[in-house]
């Protein structure tokens, strides 16, 4: 199931956005290049929301708020570990909108 983010127009390049799918929090990123990525909006060090920390310049790496932990928008890779990863959600815009979707999570 789509679920409406926020208006595309509001996300701009380099922007971030936060939303749910149903219980899981997400964090849904358009990059500087317009590409949109959707991660769990989770830090996997201690659970801090992505969405409250930084994109690092070049806009394709987010970093946590609480103790800096970065992550690859693009594919989820932790930086400091590239074998561990943050779930990634499909993102789209649709009629002048950003909607997320991830099946198998929003049951979550």
């Amino acid at each position: 199931m789509w679920v409406d983010v926020c208006a595309a127009a509001d996300l701009e390049p380099g922007g971030m956005a936060p939303a749910r799918l149903g219980m899981l929090p997400i964090v849904v990123v358009r990059t500087p290049d317009g590409g949109l990525h959707g991660l769990v909006d989770r830090c996997l060090h201690q659970g801090a929301r992505l969405s409250g920390g930084e994109l690092l310049p070049g806009g394709a790496v987010v970093k946590c708020p609480w103790h800096g932990y970065e992550y690859d928008v693009r594919t989820g890779c932790a930086m400091f570990d590239r074998r561990l990863a943050l779930r990634q959600v499909e993102v789209r815009e649709e009629a002048g909108r950003i909607e997320v979707n991830a099946p198998e999570l929003s049951a979550s």
